[in-house]
C-alpha cells in the first residue's frame, strides 16, 4: 500500500465516446508519452448501457493507441456515477484528465456535471481538456496534431 499523499505515475482519462473524450484521450496519451507512464482509460455507464455504446468507446481508445504505441494504454469500463467512479479510480493516479463536456444531458455554463465533479472531489491533480480542443468530425478520429497546449490544470 502506497502512503497517502503520494501517487503512480499512471495518467486516468474518462471517456465517454464524445469528441471532447476523444481530445482528452489523446491529450492523455501524449502526456503519457512525454512523462514514460501509462494510461488507464476509464468508462462509466448503467450496467444496461448498448453494446454499440460500449464497441465504439473501444474503438476510440484503439485508433488513439494506434498512434502512439509505445504508450501502454488500458481500458476498464465501470458501472455507477461517472463523477464518482472517475474519482475513485484516479485515487492513486498521477493525474486525471477529462473532457470539459461529455455526452450528458446535464450541462453546466463552463464545464460538464461530470467534469465539476472530479474537479471539486479528486485527489489528484485535474487536467480539463476544452471543448474548442475536440476531434470535431468523429469520436473515433484520430487528433492531427498533439493537443497541446490548452487544457485548465
Amino acid at each position: 500500500m502506497m502512503p497517502q499523499g503520494q501517487h503512480t505515475q499512471t495518467i486516468v482519462v474518462g471517456v465517454d465516446g464524445s469528441p471532447t473524450a476523444a481530445a482528452a484521450l489523446s491529450w492523455a496519451v501524449e502526456e503519457a508519452a512525454r512523462r514514460g507512464c501509462p494510461v488507464r482509460a476509464v468508462t462509466a455507464a448503467p450496467q444496461d448501457a448498448p453494446g454499440y455504446f460500449v464497441e465504439g468507446i473501444a474503438e476510440q481508445i484503439d485508433t488513439v493507441g494506434r498512434h502512439r504505441p509505445g504508450v501502454a494504454l488500458s481500458h476498464v469500463y465501470r458501472t455507477g456515477a461517472p463523477g464518482k467512479v472517475l474519482v475513485a479510480d484516479a485515487a492513486d493516479a498521477a493525474m486525471l484528465v477529462v473532457g470539459s463536456h461529455g455526452v450528458g444531458r446535464i450541462v453546466s455554463v463552463l464545464l460538464g456535471s461530470v467534469t465539476a465533479y472530479c474537479v471539486r472531489f479528486a485527489g489528484c491533480p485535474v487536467v480539463v481538456v476544452p471543448n474548442t480542443m475536440a476531434v470535431r468530425e468523429t469520436a473515433t478520429a484520430p487528433m492531427a496534431e498533439p493537443a497541446l497546449p490548452g487544457p485548465l490544470l
